[in-house]
């Protein structure tokens, strides 16, 4: 499927697991989001747990954990500056689209990176078969686009934010692959799990400050409800950044940019109310 070949059980796990986290934490920040309208503080707070978690398992010795090395620092700050306009148009994508509308952008982003796959990572390009589904995913694309409520309303301007996100994203997949070869010598994923979250903290708080976010979340009525939504969303992120770099680290950065997408479709289907855009 689109070149995306699962060679081993290992493999097979990493990926299961990868797409059950990223399918529950795309509906998790969609509620997030309608409860705390503040994109860049939840994502914030799940950086800064992820960050936390990765220091308590490097100090109790529970798990293998890189600490900061000029080496390995240097080429995740240009990661993580993609990384965090990835969430953040992400999380405002979120805010501004309705869920389908996100997925189907991201449904695209393998098109792109089997290019880059080709071009700078040394793999082949993608089959006629894969190349037939890729053509499928353009054609689903802009059938959905051009059928879509807001298109109609706004034009291009309603696919700002997620057109950011696609572009970015696309070009985050193949750097991230390269990033966790072993060249780096991780000693495992929670390596770059926490290189890419505690380097993502600063930048994703400032961006919150300049947005005028502190006031929202100060006004915010936070029920216990949301709260707990917030607590929820911080530990399937846990999840979701060390099962994205250990299935990065087995499979190739198209397929790894395929993973996401089938499976936050099937629990769309039961979650019909999500549809509509949340604004602010």
């Amino acid at each position: 499927m689109l070149g995306c070949a699962l060679e081993s059980r290992e493999a097979v796990f990493a990926a299961l697991s990868f797409s059950a986290a990223s399918g529950s934490l795309l509906i998790i920040n969609k509620l997030c989001i309608h409860a705390i309208p503040a994109p860049s503080f939840i994502a914030t707070i799940q950086f800064a747990v992820c960050t936390l978690f990765c220091l308590f398992l490097r100090t109790s010795g529970l798990a293998a954990v890189d600490g900061f090395e000029r080496e390995k620092v240097r080429p995740y700050l240009a990661y993580t500056g993609m990384f965090v306009c990835t969430i953040y148009c992400n999380m405002k994508a979120l805010q501004n689209s309705n869920v389908e509308t996100l997925i189907v952008f991201r449904a695209c982003c393998p098109i792109v990176v089997s290019l880059l796959d080709y071009l700078f990572l040394g793999r082949e390009l993608p089959s006629a078969r894969s190349f037939a589904s890729l053509l499928l995913l353009v054609a689903g694309a802009t059938s959905y686009v051009l059928t879509d409520a807001q298109w109609k309303l706004s034009g291009l301007r309603a696919y700002g934010w997620v057109g950011a996100y696609f572009c970015i994203l696309s070009v985050e997949m193949a750097y991230g692959k390269h990033i966790v070869g072993p060249h780096l010598g991780f000693t495992s994923p929670w390596g770059p799990t926490l290189y890419s979250n505690s380097l993502s903290l600063l930048p994703m708080a400032a961006i919150g400050l300049a947005a005028s976010e502190a006031e929202t979340v100060r006004t915010s009525q936070l029920s216990t409800g949301s709260v707990a939504l917030l607590a929820l969303s911080c530990v399937v992120g846990v999840a979701i950044s060390f099962t994205g770099w250990y299935c990065r680290s087995l499979v190739t950065a198209t397929c790894y940019t395929v993973l996401s997408p089938p499976l936050t479709r099937c629990h769309l289907g039961s979650s019909r109310p999500l549809s509509a855009p949340l604004g602010p």
